[in-house]
């Protein structure tokens, strides 16, 4: 490797590239995405200080860094990733401040996971070009085909569907006992927003079509959290259980870099 001179002040969010050959300051590092497939760099591995990446010519790799700064880099290109204290404003334990794993460490299991899913069907290995189904790309979307966490921002409820060609008539139950019926989700409409927050102590809700039913286990977002650094909403997302969700704001995180 040839002489190292730095790449970024990690900042939340913020990566400058002032070199080709560079280090990469900040403590660890998880790839989201690489573009197109190297099998050093999958999504969901871990970078920790003195570790060298290597990035390929041709290839785009997608770094999350402890701090919050979503990272870019180009090849060809070799980093060191060194030590660094981190910003006052950084989070790298859970949202909510309880023990447990880190929300790098959650995140990378993810990835990881979802990796291994979609190798083991013959899917795409990036993160970034996996298939999005319709409706289901907006991370704060819950998905009405099955029952499962979701995970909601300012009492605010977005319900996604995967086919998108037929009219819809359907219900939503509050856990309280308060119902919506008659909702018409139209054809060619993705996503359907209801018309008022979901009230504080409402902890669930089941949405009913003339083919499905699902049971939503509302999961809000805390307001200790930082709602503009991403690994605080994606380790809240994955601890929380909204798995599906939190893939989809990988796959926003890495296109708004492209």
């Amino acid at each position: 490797m040839r002489s190292i001179s730095q790449i970024a002040s990690l900042t939340l969010a913020m990566a400058v590239v002032v070199t080709a050959q560079c280090a990469v300051a900040g403590s660890q590092y998880v790839v989201l995405s690489t573009e197109p497939v190297v099998e050093e760099l999958p999504p969901g591995k871990v970078f920790a200080p003195s570790d060298v990446i290597n990035v390929p010519a041709g290839t785009v790799v997608t770094l999350l860094g402890e701090d919050g700064s979503v990272n870019p880099i180009s090849g060809p290109a070799a980093f060191v990733v060194t030590e660094d204290a981190l910003t006052p404003n950084s989070s790298p334990g859970a949202g909510d401040g309880q023990a447990g794993p880190s929300n790098l460490a959650l995140i990378a299991s993810l990835l990881t996971n979802e990796r291994q899913r979609s190798e083991s069907i013959g899917s795409a290995r990036t993160t970034a070009g996996q298939s999005k189904p319709s409706g289901l790309d907006d991370p704060w979307a819950i998905s009405i085909e099955e029952s499962a966490p979701g995970c909601i921002r300012n009492g605010d409820v977005v319900l996604a569907r995967r086919g998108i060609g037929e009219r819809v008539v359907f219900s939503v139950r509050f856990g309280g006992g308060q119902s919506l019926t008659g909702l018409v989700w139209s054809a060619g409409k993705p996503t359907y927003s209801l018309p008022d927050p979901v009230p504080a102590p409402v902890k669930s809700f089941v949405v009913e079509t003339n083919k499905t039913s699902a049971l939503i286990e509302i999961k809000v977002f805390p307001q200790n959290a930082i709602p503009q650094n991403p690994l605080d909403v994606l380790g809240w997302m994955v601890s929380s259980g909204c798995k599906r969700q939190a893939l989809a704001f990988v796959r926003q995180l890495v296109s708004k870099q492209q």
